[in-house]
């Protein structure tokens, strides 16, 4: 009888393959579960992973750069909160000697395909021919068996191209962010630091939207408008509605002040459909629940790839913006409608099968592994609060794709005052189609303007003169940042909020909208001077659609890790040439930061000049004035939590206020006064 494991990427996924072959037993080994399905001329046994049990390490010895001699091996030896992996582990090498053949049943994505690679072949076989790949985007029985019948060859491609991109982001991450901390080091300095192929050109762009900002000079311009009962006008000449003097806009204003009506003098109604939206891809997900419940997208991504595991929705890590007709679209929508919530909206949409074939809106951006997401009509059980948002979301948008385009209507009056002209504009759905599918997440504006005639005349209430400045440039938020990201072609869609989350940890960054740190800024700033390559995004684009001719065979991962050797080789030599020098622009930021950190803001006693800070003993931490020998005013603070200045003044007591962050992700703001009393409660 011929033996075959199939590994699992975790072991909830393991489980519901087992469930999809059919029959199974149970068979614990390391206190991990083993799920036996046997045939008359096949055993298999399903075993799982636990995300990368094989992790990169350095084979090399010293703690010197660059280095490029790495290996594989097990994560707890290369992660000390990894000790957990260490019975999956030994039990897929205990399961892996026992095959004759092996199946990848990881996701089916880069990351899948490395996962599931690396234990074959560190622990069974490295015979492609013997290795075999499921390939499947829900986790539902029905996908899994379809997948199970239809096993494919061993994928090379997908394979050599995770693992080039893992070494790749080895090599810079460990080498470039070594090269920064030992240039602290070499000036009496510690802080960790890091950059890596995508960190570093992410940083870079923002710290040139954050020099654009502070660097920004606003010009002052005015705007004149019409108050009706109704609705407002605003004054435009020629098209501009800014008025970039100060005496133009006071004559324009003198001249209209004392008129109390105002003649129609033109009107434009434009009627236009409004087409449904796309379906989701991660970023488009991501955005959309950021705009509806202002949840950031690595908690979404977590969220969806929970709704995923238990087998609610199709595989979330995808850029594609399109749904084939072979995900079934009736039978998804007919399971739909059997669950409460979505039963009316489901016949909507299937009664337009008995008119109109079903087609759904695609969008443009295509993935070869996965389509778009998708419900699969499972009936979910318990959901937290945010995973029935995002689900939710992400049932609704599936029925809006399927829907006709609202009708819209658009009317734009012009008036007339002495001369001068205004416009008022509304917006209105005539005829609301999809509107009604995607309810209540649908944004458009809705503001109706009377029924008039040209040549109509209607009382004016007032007029306003209203003084404005223009604005620098917007700042990114973490929606907008990993929006950009995959706009530039920088990262993936599976690693692009993480790459903004590490940013938040080396306090390169803070806030949303995100604000580059001074410290942030002197890292990209350091980086463009001494080592440009480090941070240009077109190198990391070059070497993405080199890993996507990796992954299309066309290119050896040997080709692409040798050249990245070399260019990142010679940069590294450039930058140690310099170590010094860099070193101390960067000492001189982190000692401003740690300052800035620290330094709470002028002390609260009348017959003081110094600043409360906080002070770090051996005993304690505690709030003190800096000029503590003539000032003992001190102030307790929290035993537990990392403590940083919030830059604001309590509004009660007058005293700074702190920011507290706890590795619980509990965080929290609070004065230093502990008699104060926004504290009554607590």
């Amino acid at each position: 009888m011929q033996t075959t494991v199939m590994v699992g990427e975790k072991p909830n996924v393991a489980s519901k393959l087992a469930q999809a072959l059919g029959n199974y037993s149970i068979e614990e080994n390391h206190g991990v579960k083993n799920y036996i399905v046997e045939t008359d001329d096949e055993k298999i046994i399903i075993a799982p992973a636990v995300g990368h049990i094989f992790n990169l390490e350095q084979t090399s010895e010293g703690w010197d750069y660059p280095v490029f001699e790495v290996d594989w091996a097990p994560t707890f030896e290369t992660s000390d909160s990894a000790d957990y992996m260490k019975k999956y582990y030994r039990n897929l090498r205990d399961q892996c000697e026992k095959a004759d053949e092996y199946i990848n049943a990881c996701d089916f994505d880069l990351e899948g395909s490395v996962i599931g690679d690396r234990v074959i072949k560190e622990l069974g076989t490295t015979d492609e021919s013997r290795i075999r790949r499921m390939k499947f985007s829900t986790l539902t029985p029905s996908d899994l068996e379809e997948a199970f019948d239809n096993l494919e060859d061993f994928d090379k491609g997908m394979t050599e191209a995770g693992l080039t991109r893992h070494i790749l982001d080895f090599y810079y991450g460990i080498n470039v962010s070594r090269a920064l901390m030992q240039a602290v080091r070499e000036n009496d300095r510690y802080k960790t630091l890091s950059t890596g192929r995508v960190q570093g050109p992410a940083l870079n762009f923002l710290a040139e939207r954050e020099r654009e900002i502070q660097e920004f000079e606003p010009d002052p311009y005015w705007e004149i408008f019409l108050h009706n009962s109704e609705f407002r006008a605003k004054f435009h000449d020629d098209g501009d509605e800014r008025i970039w003097e100060e005496e133009v806009a006071d004559g324009i204003f003198s001249e209209i002040e004392g008129e109390d009506e105002a003649e129609v003098s033109n009107i434009k109604i434009n009627n236009y459909s409004h087409k449904p939206p796309v379906p989701f891809n991660l970023t488009g997900l991501q955005k959309e629940a950021s705009s509806q419940f202002n949840i950031n997208p690595k908690t979404t991504q977590s969220i969806a790839q929970d709704l995923y595991e238990d087998s609610l929705i199709s595989y979330p890590r995808t850029e594609s913006q399109k749904l084939p007709p072979k995900i079934g679209y009736k039978n998804i929508l007919n399971k739909l409608k059997n669950q409460e919530n979505y039963t009316e909206k489901a016949k909507k949409v299937l009664k337009k099968d008995k008119s109109d074939n079903l087609y759904t809106k695609q969008g443009k951006k295509e993935d070869d592994a996965h389509p778009a997401i998708y419900p699969t009509g499972q009936n979910p059980g318990n959901l937290s609060k945010n995973e029935r948002k995002v689900y939710d979301l992400i049932v609704k948008r599936f029925f809006a794709v399927f829907g006709k385009p609202a009708k819209r209507q658009s009317l734009t009056m012009t008036l007339e005052v002495n001369g001068y002209t205004f416009n008022a504009k509304s917006k209105v759905t005539k005829k609301r189609n999809w509107f009604d599918l995607y309810d209540p997440y649908v944004k458009v504006e809705e503001a109706e303007l009377p029924e008039l005639e040209e040549g109509e005349k209607l009382p004016v209430d007032e007029f306003e003169q209203a003084e404005k400045e223009t604005q620098p440039p917007r700042r990114f938020s973490q929606t907008s940042i990993v929006s950009e990201l995959e706009k530039r072609n920088l990262g993936t869609k599976a690693t692009r909020a993480q790459v903004v989350d590490r940013l938040y940890d080396r306090e390169f960054i803070k806030d949303d909208p995100i604000v580059v740190t001074d410290l942030g800024l002197t890292i990209a700033e350091t980086l463009e001077e001494y080592s440009p390559e480090i941070v240009s995004e077109e190198l990391t684009r070059e070497f993405e659609e080199r890993m996507e001719s990796i992954k299309n065979q066309e290119e050896s991962k040997e080709e692409a890790l040798e050249r990245a050797r070399d260019e990142l080789g010679e940069t590294l030599r450039n930058f140690k040439e310099q170590e010094k020098e860099i070193g101390a622009k960067l000492v001189r930021a982190i000692d401003k930061y740690r300052d800035q950190k620290r330094k709470l803001g002028p002390c609260d006693r009348d017959d003081c000049d110094g600043t409360l800070q906080i002070i770090r003993t051996d005993n304690g931490r505690f709030v003190g004035c800096t000029e503590y020998d003539d000032c003992e005013n001190t102030y307790p603070l929290p035993n537990n939590g990392e403590v940083t200045s919030q830059g604001e003044i309590c509004d009660e007591c007058g005293t700074p206020k702190i920011h507290v962050s706890r590795k619980s992700g509990n965080n929290y703001e609070m004065c230093i006064d502990p008699d104060c009393s926004t504290k009554d409660d607590w």
